[in-house]
């Protein structure tokens, strides 16, 4: 479908700009973010397009067997915010896991809608995201880092990544966890005089994470992904038109996928030889339109379903083969130390000051429960309780007298529900959960 044309260079992030009356301007930050980086290291360029290719060729020599392992990441929110609304509820950040997951794994709602002629070239990533447990020193998280900035945005007027990039740093926003163990999502305020301009960027794989000649910059701190807050969750009431797709895209450019459009005209590529070519980037999402015409073979109409466009989220809803075997060959290669094949253990006693609660949050299958005033030799009995939003107890169970114990069969639940831990029939601990992704 492609004809291979070397772009030097990988896009890294995603601008939608939009003015005072409300028409979408689209722009890229890949010359900004390229340049920035460029002008604080040179040679990151050729670095990061050497590392593209390099995985564009193992991608090909991938085993059935490694593409049907499910790769599990650990994933830390820093929500970094100046007002109450960018300091996002956790069910946002819940429900925007849940979607990156279904995403990724095309176990999407919306996989309805994939046109019939991009069914066949449509692809379960098979990688998933996990909030973080257990934090770099190994305490217990739910994964949500919460800082607040004196900035009032971080875009001051321009496209300017290097403004942006502060909300990695400890001054003015929030510092990583370490990048080669967690994906590190930070969720903040990208608009720029009240418009919203810049809704997210991303940093590829790169085969350098350090160069020689400097002494002021390491890839390891900037590692991630950064989203304007207005876009993440499920139905969050300040959404704009991409909405929770956009850290799906994020994520692809993060993961080594350029957009499919290769940032030029219809001469140019992402190499990705099941996406069509297109002359530009999408807006909205009209079906109807093909903007470049194959030079051989079958015709196919611009992929408007495909997260790496810039259609509207309600269209977005798939990769193809080709860009979950670049992204799985870039995990591999080049972020081989951030995923797991297994779920992650939970924290163990010596790591951790035992508080009686439950963990990990969101709940998938299993959780863990602790009980703080535990002890065998005591007569001391436990209950553990969950009742929906109507008051309605939809799980009980009598809990053993010890410190930590597991419990399983809660993949049927889903949302947010109530649990209470009973000691003696009398609460010691009680508060909101979230089932499922």
């Amino acid at each position: 479908m492609k004809n291979t044309i070397k772009l030097i260079g990988l896009v890294l992030g995603c601008f939608f700009a939009i003015n005072v009356s409300a028409q979408e301007i689209e722009q890229c930050g890949q010359k900004a973010y390229l340049e920035y980086l460029e002008e604080l290291q040179p040679g990151i360029n050729a670095h990061i397009d050497e590392t593209f290719f390099k995985a564009r060729s193992e991608s090909s020599l991938k085993t059935k067997n490694t593409q049907d392992t499910v790769h599990s990441i650990q994933v830390v929110f820093h929500v970094v915010y100046n007002s109450n609304a960018e300091n996002l509820d956790d069910e946002l950040i819940y429900s925007q896991l849940r979607i990156l997951n279904e995403s990724f794994n095309r176990t999407n709602p919306d996989t309805v809608n994939t046109r019939d002629i991009f069914v066949p070239l449509a692809a379960d990533a098979g990688i998933q995201f996990l909030l973080a447990t257990v934090d770099p020193d190994g305490n217990p998280t739910d994964g949500i880092v919460r800082e607040s900035t004196g900035l009032n945005s971080f875009s001051n007027g321009q496209i300017n990544l290097a403004y942006s990039d502060q909300v990695k740093f400890g001054q003015n926003g929030s510092l990583a966890w370490d990048t080669d163990k967690y994906l590190n999502i930070w969720v903040c305020d990208l608009s720029s005089n009240g418009v919203d301009a810049l809704l997210g960027y991303a940093y590829p794989p790169t085969n350098a994470p350090n160069w020689t000649n400097s002494n002021s910059f390491s890839t390891s701190d900037r590692q991630g992904v950064v989203v304007h807050y207005k876009v993440v969750g499920e139905d969050n009431p300040q959404s704009l038109a991409t909405g929770s797709k956009t850290l799906i895209h994020e994520v692809g450019h993060y993961l080594g996928l350029r957009h499919i459009w290769g940032d030029g005209g219809c001469g140019v590529d992402d190499f990705m030889d099941d996406t069509p070519r297109a002359r530009r980037a999408s807006n909205g999402c009209n079906k109807g339109i093909n903007t470049c015409t194959e030079p051989t073979g079958e015709q196919y109409p611009d992929m408007l379903e495909n997260y790496m466009d810039y259609s509207t989220g309600e269209c977005q809803n798939m990769f193809t083969h080709d860009q979950v075997a670049q992204m799985r060959a870039n995990l591999t290669t080049f972020r081989s130390e951030i995923y797991t094949t297994q779920m992650p253990d939970p924290p163990t006693l010596e790591l951790v000051k035992i508080e009686t609660g439950i963990h990990p949050k969101p709940v998938i299958n299993d959780m863990t429960v602790y009980l703080a005033e535990a002890n065998d030799s005591s007569d001391l009995s436990f209950s553990l309780s969950i009742v929906n939003m109507l008051g309605q107890q939809v799980y009980k169970v009598d809990l053993q007298n010890q410190a930590v114990q597991m419990l399983s069969g809660f993949a049927g639940l889903k949302g947010a529900y109530i649990y209470i831990i009973s000691e003696n029939k009398n609460t010691v601990q009680s508060g909101k959960i979230i089932f499922g992704y």
